[in-house]
């Protein structure tokens, strides 16, 4: 045995100095972490995918609160889609005015999905707020607490045996199966489906891919919610 030991010592060492690198990501990741982590029940994080431009990309509610985005004439055109940690939103139904949505394109495939031709006529699906949850943070499930003069103790805000307290959410449905959260533990799993999120002007679109619910960029067991993901428009 110690023959067998001193023989592949070397062979074990050897391979332990071997560096392989990964190719490096060329999608897209979100500045920071959203939704519930952060303290705010309604932490979205909106992008223009017509230009690249960012709203709240700082800190929760830094450029405007939950609401204007639709009724703000200023912005209410000027997104096409949000982020709050593992749920999403479109620029359509109760989200904002425009014409935007959302439709499952199947299980991977990304790179076949190339013209709009393709996409113009399936069914899109608009935003809602009567099916898709949200995590509720712990200080605004602590304020609710206090404004109704319900018991902590007896109201936990995460319960051993269905996780933290959730609330319904204006966000798109079909998106919310790009990543599926389950508690407890918590635990998130990416469908890795390609989706077509149409913009708000109702004339654009883009294949949209959730890869990974950690920044590529960092070694794994960094910071989770720092979404990485692929958007690129359909031509």
């Amino acid at each position: 045995m110690s023959r067998i030991l001193l023989y592949l010592s070397p062979l074990l060492l050897l391979a332990s100095c071997v560096e392989y690198e990964a190719e490096p990501f060329t999608g897209h990741t979100l500045p920071r972490v959203t939704g519930y982590t952060t303290g705010v029940t309604n932490d979205w994080l909106y992008i223009n995918l017509r230009t690249g431009k960012t709203y709240n990309a700082e800190a929760p509610n830094r450029d405007f609160a939950d609401g204007c985005q639709r009724d703000s004439a200023e912005i209410a055109l000027d997104w096409d889609i949000a982020f709050c940690g593992h749920q999403l939103r479109t620029n359509s139904g109760t989200s904002g005015i425009g014409q935007g949505g959302a439709v499952d394109l199947g299980y991977a495939g990304y790179d076949t999905w190339v013209a709009k031709s393709h996409v113009e006529t399936l069914d899109f699906v608009a935003d809602n707020d009567s099916t898709v949850m949200i995590t509720m943070s712990q200080n605004d499930w602590n304020k609710y607490l206090l404004a109704n003069g319900l018991d902590f103790d007896s109201n936990p805000w995460f319960d051993p045996n269905v996780g933290p307290r959730e609330t319904l959410a204006s966000a798109n449905p079909v998106l919310a199966e790009a990543i599926l959260f389950a508690a407890p533990p918590p635990s998130y799993t990416l469908s890795l489906h390609t989706y077509c999120v149409r913009a708000a002007d109702g004339t654009r679109f883009f294949k949209f891919q959730v890869v990974s619910w950690y920044d590529a960029n960092v070694a794994i067991g960094g910071e989770g919610g720092r979404i990485c993901y692929y958007a690129d428009e359909l031509k």
